[in-house]
């Protein structure tokens, strides 16, 4: 039974989105198949109750009223009555239904794309804006959900209506059926024509809403620079030129949407005057049922209706293929890292660089070349360097942000690219220059690197960050606020936060860079120290401009583009001279 779920997920998938959606897919759709197999259900009985009315109301006209029959009447009205409320109920526990399964497919559909978002190659990230990336998870995953929910009820219901209506047209009367469905080879053939633009025109609406949705998205998270240059706004006057082009771009495809769906209703508008013009001469001169004649315009809505649903179903997948191809650009299995790779092996911090060949795509001269170095386990290095002799290419490699074109990079002797990367990130931690918090407390910020810490494992970690005082005396302790974007923390305490956090990952290699710019130097040089007493025998990496002399002594000192000369030595002075000389 599982798997034939499984096969018929991957066939469901794979017909509605193409092949290569069908992989990521339709595990979210084998799941939810039992519920579309119980919404069917409700849906169809709905339907086939909803077949019965016109064919009872004809024969509450010729049998009831034509006839002059008071009881036929109250008999047909009665029963037409019942299955009306019937109709009802199902129609009302068919919507509950819905809702709480398509919503809840949805937020899989989502979820399972945010994971595949933030597992993204850190190259990646870095070349995708956030309003972009936003609109995938938000609209293009509804788009898709819906679609998927949405096509097999839709569809299976509509297949199932207009049997069911062709049927009745036959019972009623043949002849007339065939003027009924007469034009329908003409509006296939006007949609197929029709798809390829309409699909043109959703790709084109998409990307101008990717486009605003960034802008807004930039504007909020640098609103701050745009305050200090008192640019507000400069920044507001460009906001009219990116919604004047998506509101052209939806007006355009607003226009299209009427003609496609223009057309079909103008020949079944023909359609409709046919079947009335030649079933009224037959009810004037052949003496034909009136009942029969409203019973079958009814069965025509049957008829049309669902093929309407069905060719609206075809324009709508070219459509959610374009929002598949948006989502397939974040969940791609050539993009999307490995949950698999080697464990990490036995060791304490032991980096090694092996003839590192590193060039960043389309620059001219590579960032190293071939460049060896070790740097013991437990060692204190100062990474040093102006800005653009290589600083953050190489804790690039070291964390695989990045993947030398030549050489190896080694962690206790195994070749980092053989890893598994989320372990090997959390070996070899990087605390950034901009400590990012989210919204939540101060312990939900730390609990994001030990899920399971102790509240005295969190107050450890803020002693040495040398912000626990702080929080006990001016703030709510580790229930203290952070708002969006921590506005209520300086720079500094932002830092220093986010140090606290590192340090509850369980890493060999500590890197700090640059994450104690905003930091006074007393403080900074206490935090070291204290980093320095808490984790002896970790490897400690800092990267630092000015002021670097206050946080040693190092145990070396290494300059990326130069010949990774070392320096050792016990005194600060001495640790100085060697940076000095190492530049």
């Amino acid at each position: 039974m599982t798997s034939l779920r499984a096969r018929l997920a991957g066939l469901f998938a794979r017909t509605l989105f193409g092949p290569a959606a069908g992989g990521w897919l339709a595990p979210v759709v084998r799941q939810y198949l039992p519920a579309l197999g119980m919404v069917l259900a409700v849906s169809l009985t709905a339907a086939a109750l909803g077949l019965a009315p016109p064919y009872l109301t004809k024969l509450l006209i010729d049998e009831g009223l034509v006839a002059k029959d008071a009881e036929a009447l109250f008999t047909w009205a009665a029963a037409i009555f019942a299955i009306g409320l019937a109709a009802l109920l199902m129609g009302a526990a068919n919507s509950l239904l819905h809702l709480r399964f398509s919503a809840r497919m949805l937020a899989d559909v989502r979820a399972k794309a945010l994971d595949a978002t933030l597992r993204l190659p850190p190259d990646r990230h870095a070349g995708m804006r956030v309003g972009e990336i936003m609109t995938r998870l938000d609209g293009d995953a509804g788009e898709v959900q819906q679609f998927a929910f949405d096509a097999l009820l839709s569809g299976l219901g509509a297949v199932f209506r207009l049997v069911g209506g062709a049927v009745m047209l036959m019972v009623l009367d043949w002849r007339l059926a065939l003027v009924a469905i007469a034009l329908t080879p003409v509006e296939l053939a006007f949609l197929a024509w029709a798809r390829p633009r309409t699909e043109r025109m959703a790709h084109a609406v998409r990307e101008k809403r990717g486009g605003l949705s960034s802008f807004l998205a930039e504007s909020i998270a640098g609103l701050g620079v745009l305050k200090t240059l008192g640019a507000e706004r400069t920044r507001s006057s460009a906001l009219r030129p990116l919604q004047d082009g998506q509101i052209e771009a939806l007006i355009r495809q607003r226009q299209w949407q009427e003609v496609t769906g223009g057309v079909p209703t103008f020949l079944g508008a023909i359609g409709r005057t046919a079947v009335l013009i030649i079933g009224g001469l037959w009810v004037i001169r052949d003496g034909w049922p009136i009942g029969s004649l409203i019973a079958f315009l009814a069965y025509m809505g049957f008829l049309v209706g669902p093929m309407r649903t069905l060719l609206g179903l075809y324009h709508a997948q070219a459509r959610v293929k374009v929002a598949v191809r948006r989502l397939m650009e974040l969940v791609g299995d050539d993009r999307a890292e490995s949950d698999t790779g080697e464990a990490l092996p036995h060791g304490a911090g032991l980096l090694a660089l092996e003839h590192v060949t590193f060039t960043h795509a389309g620059a001219d001269a590579p960032v190293l070349e071939d460049r060896s170095l070790t740097i013991p386990a437990g060692a204190k290095v100062l990474l040093h360097g102006p800005s653009g002799s290589g600083k953050t290419t190489l804790l690039g490699l070291l964390t695989r942000a990045h993947d030398p074109q030549a050489g190896r990079v080694l962690l206790d002797g195994t070749d980092v690219a053989a890893l598994d990367p989320v372990a090997l990130r959390r070996a070899v931690v990087v605390v950034p220059q901009a400590g990012w918090l989210f919204s939540g407390t101060v312990a939900d910020n730390l609990r994001l690197a030990a899920p399971k810490a102790t509240d005295d494992d969190l107050w450890r970690a803020l002693e040495i960050a040398q912000l626990a005082d702080w929080l006990t005396a001016e703030r709510e302790g580790l229930e203290t606020t952070v708002g969006e974007r921590a506005l209520g923390f300086s720079g500094g305490q932002r830092q220093r936060l986010a140090i606290a956090r590192a340090l509850l990952v369980p890493f060999r290699v500590l890197v700090l860079d640059e994450s104690l710019s905003e930091v006074d130097p007393a403080t900074a040089a206490k935090i070291v120290t204290a980093v320095d007493m808490a984790f002896p025998d970790r490897t400690r990496i800092l990267v630092a401009h000015a002021g670097a002399e206050t946080l040693g002594p190092f145990d070396q000192v290494v300059t990326p583009r130069a010949a990774l000369r070392t320096a050792r030595g016990e005194a600060p002075a001495q640790r100085v001279k060697a940076r000095e000389n190492a530049v």
